[in-house]
């Protein structure tokens, strides 16, 4: 194997020191060398990378390709919650039309709401949660709308009170007693004895018990100047004051009072003026 001599003189003792030295050795002592020249200015630029100028324009280019990717997200997300907005917005004018409510036109509903760019989506964003309070007050409108419809509607005596056959309906006829021409002011209907009678709607009981040749009569108030009355029943199961619902059991039908036989005559009132009670019920 090849070596390197190397001779080394000591000037004081006059003495010399003779080193051989394979030559492979060599060559690896010379590679260590270079790769740690390598790795130490691996290290330098690392840490001038971390502390230089050129260092933070590495970071804002990878920050900018994330806020990047971060503002596609955020489109695209936009882009759907505008579809889902219009589709809300439209079914709420159909709800609000439904209700007898104004409609809201959409440049009123818009607000200004800018497009996608990246300058204004903050804007878009605010627009959006402002566009949502305004669905959300436009709602609770409708909702209060629905229940002041629906409890005017419960109150509509749009039922029939007793099943049975109308053997004489509303307007003029002639009496079956005296035999002259007389304004029928509601309709008889026949039905066998003791069948229950109900309430057409909800409303307040004003009046249960005997008046004259109507023999027992029960009235209800239904508000918004509509009354109901039945007579003739044969008994009466509720009492003066008495809040009753659409449905509920008030009566039995009978042939009290001045009656030729069992049946119950049904009048209704608005504004104290007797009308065709057929003219409300719906079923």
């Amino acid at each position: 194997m090849d070596r390197l001599q190397i001779l080394v003189a000591r000037r004081r003792s006059n003495r010399s020191v003779r080193l051989s030295i394979p030559i492979p050795a060599l060559y690896l002592v010379a590679a260590g060398a270079v790769g740690l020249l390598i790795l130490l200015g691996f290290l330098g630029q690392l840490y001038l990378n971390s502390r230089t100028d050129y260092g933070r324009l590495n970071r804002l280019v990878e920050e900018n390709y994330r806020l990047k990717q971060r503002l596609t997200s955020q489109s695209a997300a936009l882009d759907t919650f505008r579809q889902f907005m219009a589709a809300t917005e439209e079914m709420d004018n159909r709800l609000r039309a439904s209700c007898g409510l104004y409609l809201i036109p959409s440049d009123i509903r818009m607000m200004g709401v800018g497009g996608g760019t990246a300058e204004s989506v903050d804007r878009e964003v605010d627009g959006m949660m402002r566009r949502l309070r305004f669905e959300e007050q436009s709602l609770d409108e409708i909702e209060t709308a629905l229940e002041d419809q629906r409890s005017r509607l419960s109150r509509i005596p749009s039922i029939w009170p007793v099943r049975g056959w109308v053997t004489s309906g509303f307007g003029r006829r002639h009496d079956p007693f005296t035999g002259r021409t007389r304004m029928h002011d509601g309709i008889d209907i026949v039905a066998p004895y003791g069948t229950p009678i109900v309430a057409p709607a909800d409303g307040k009981v004003v009046y249960s018990g005997w008046k004259y040749n109507w023999g027992r009569v029960v009235e209800i108030d239904h508000g918004n100047g509509i009354r109901t009355f039945f007579a003739h029943c044969r008994s009466t199961l509720v009492d003066k004051g008495d809040s009753v619902k659409r449905g509920d059991r008030i009566a039995r039908l009978g042939s009290t009072g001045r009656s030729t036989g069992a049946h119950l005559h049904y009048g209704v009132k608005r504004k104290g003026v007797w009308v065709n009670p057929r003219n409300y019920i719906l079923d």
